[in-house]
């Protein structure tokens, strides 16, 4: 495997026609079996990256636990401040990046490879260079719903230094035009729409120049600020200007322990004592304009909505263009149905956007009417409905005049707002009504029967109907055999909806409650982990008694006298310290049912008691039954 790799210059530096040197640092390696060694040879070597990128391509996201742990430790010892481990492949992204100013990692996935060039616009130049399938065309409009909405309302400020080649004018025409737009007061999207409008200079290639600004220190941060951000706001985790200043790279915990320490010494009272924003600024770390930016930022993201002591006595505001352009909010201040019906009484065109975890609905309006809608594999009508019915939780952004290149015919809708809303309150009821039914709600266990494609096809020509009495048509019998295979008897309802999701949550129940109607899928009485789980502990107090080699020959033999070599043994395993397990992954395949896996495990406990008993003759007869006792009666009280 060859390593690849951009070198760069130190910060602040131009080459010799003026255009700025990137001062950031990039790695791309496959994911292949020599790939630890070369990470060793990194880390002898005292590199330190900005950008670490693994192409998992060819291999996806089947990464065991503890491979995710070995390049978390590689990431604390390669990467800088800021810096991003990124694993990426053709649909998704996982970023391991050090955005916590205690040097801890912070964990994000996206559905998309794009999404994490909203935090790092200069890594999709590299990333496309190195890693095949990254289509820089598809570049534009990847990243959250929230990263985006952050970076985009962005003001970046200028730094002593930047001011400075601001007004000499030393940099290349791209550079200069990105420059001459930046006044300590415009945001990241104006300043780019502007050079598109002006210069026709393509957005992504602006915010690449903006990143080069930050790394050669012409304004201060402003990438370096979006995942901290996004995860404090969607946390709900209210942040202080101090740590802010750290996690953006303004100062380092060194600096803000003196400044600390100072702020502690020049007064004896809380009223008394200097506010830290104002000791940066007298520092030099950042001027007045910067630090009123920051406060905002603290306000919006970090859930300040009154004066603390960072902002009292400094003049500060709501950013103007972002109440005026867009707006954000978090579901459960307001529901989906307010939501939509807010911006429908505004008469508002342009792009709502939702994020709710790994998902993210994606909504145009026209003079306050959806024209269309995406929510992951759900286009137009059963996007807005899934939406309408099953989220309560996600932070949403309403773009004023924006428009999105995934909105295409498949989404569009043809109903309206009102038709739509009745709808989905019908749906719910539905819904409700079938979880009432089902005794444990979503947390019910169903399967299948065994010979369940043979009863599903005889039923073929039979008439069918939902509860709300609507006819099952061929596509639905379609879907229904598909999402059969999913009720397995190990996955909870809740489960079987996340998994299945090429349709929407009202149908999936609908469809569900037919088959437990038609007696083609039952409702799990009893569960496969507590007889394993007592097992487990009947196994342990054994082996305390006759030591872990003799217990794996009394669990292994048990195991070959009644499965012998047939697949029922492969569906248990007994590790090296002799503890047993099942393996699921091998159920699911086999499709067999829990309540014969749930046989086969009594067969084989059965069988190791037996041979337990043979083995323990010399001790008390009844010692092998008083454990048993025990266990049962520890896991039923």
């Amino acid at each position: 495997m060859t390593e690849r790799e951009r070198g760069s210059l130190s910060d602040q530096s131009f080459n010799k026609d003026g255009l700025l040197n990137s001062s950031l640092t990039f790695l791309t390696f496959s994911y292949r079996e020599n790939l630890y060694g070369q990470l060793d040879k990194l880390v002898e070597s005292g590199k330190s990256l900005d950008g670490l990128i693994i192409d998992l391509m060819q291999t996806g996201f089947s990464l065991p636990l503890d491979a995710l742990v070995k390049f978390a430790v590689y990431a604390k010892k390669l990467l800088k401040p800021q810096g991003v481990l990124l694993f990426v492949k053709g649909d998704g992204a996982i970023t391991l990046t050090r955005d916590e100013p205690t040097g801890g990692l912070t964990f994000n996935s996206y559905d998309s490879p794009f999404g994490i060039f909203t935090r790092y616009p200069l890594l999709a130049d590299y990333a496309c260079a190195t890693v095949s399938g990254i289509d820089r065309r598809r570049l534009r409009g990847g990243g959250s719903t929230l990263a985006n909405h952050i970076l985009s309302t962005s003001v970046p400020v200028l730094s002593d230094y930047g001011k400075s080649v601001k007004n000499d004018y030393s940099l290349a025409a791209p550079q200069n035009w990105v420059m001459q737009m930046i006044d300590d007061y415009a945001s990241v999207e104006s300043i780019v729409r502007n050079v598109e409008e002006r210069y026709h200079l393509p957005s992504d290639e602006a915010l690449r120049i903006l990143q080069e600004f930050e790394a050669a220190r012409l304004i201060y941060p402003v990438f370096a600020r979006i995942q901290f951000l996004s995860n404090c706001y969607h946390n709900r985790k209210p942040f202080r200007l101090g740590r802010y200043l750290v996690a953006c790279g303004i100062i380092s915990e060194t600096q803000l322990r003196e400044l600390l320490e100072k702020q502690q010494e020049e007064g004896w009272g809380k009223s008394q004592r200097s506010f830290l924003g104002l000791m940066c600024v007298k520092a030099g770390f950042i001027n007045t304009r910067e630090l009123e930016v920051l406060l905002d930022d603290q306000y919006l993201y970090g859930g300040y909505h009154k004066r603390t002591e960072d902002d009292t006595n400094t003049s500060r505001g709501a950013n103007i263009e972002t109440m005026r352009d867009s707006m954000i909010g978090s579901l459960g201040a307001i529901d989906t149905a307010g939501l939509l019906q807010s911006l429908a009484t505004a008469k508002k065109t342009g792009l709502l956007t939702v994020d709710n975890r790994d998902k993210t609905l994606i909504v145009a309006f026209e003079s306050g009417k959806p024209t269309h809608a995406s929510l992951s594999k759900l286009r137009g009508y059963d996007a807005m409905v899934e939406f309408l019915t099953t989220w309560s939780e996600g932070i949403f952004v309403f773009r004023d005049k924006g428009k999105s290149l995934e909105l295409d015919d498949s989404a569009r809708l043809s109903q309206s707002l009102d038709r739509l809303l009745l709808d989905s309150a019908l749906f719910q009821d539905q819904i409700n009504q079938i979880l009432s039914i089902f005794p444990q709600g979503r947390d019910s266990i169903l399967e299948r029967v065994w010979n369940f494609e043979a009863l599903w096809l005889q039923m073929k020509s039979t008439p069918l109907s939902f509860i709300d009495e609507s006819p099952v048509q061929m596509e639905d019998r379609k879907r229904i055999a598909e999402l059969a295979a999913y009720i397995d008897g190990l996955s909870t309802l809740d489960e079987v909806l996340k998994s299945y999701e090429t349709w929407c949550t009202h149908k999936i129940m609908k469809s569900i409650y037919l088959l437990v109607q038609l007696k083609l899928a039952n409702i799990q009485q009893g569960s496969l982990f507590r007889p394993l789980t007592i097992f487990q502990k009947i196994s342990e107090e054994i082996q305390n008694l006759v030591g872990p080699e003799d217990n794996k020959v009394l669990l292994n033999s048990s195991l070959h006298y009644v499965h012998g070599d047939s697949p029922a043994k492969g569906r248990f395993h007994i590790d090296h310290e002799g503890r047993i397990s099942v393996n699921l992954a091998q159920m699911k395949r086999s499709a067999v049912p829990v309540s014969a896996v749930l046989l086969e495990l009594r067969r084989w406990m059965e069988a190791y008691l037996a041979y337990s008993r043979r083995q323990l003759a010399g001790y008390d007869a009844a010692i092998v039954d008083e454990i048993v006792t025990k266990v049962i009666n520890n896991h039923t009280n």
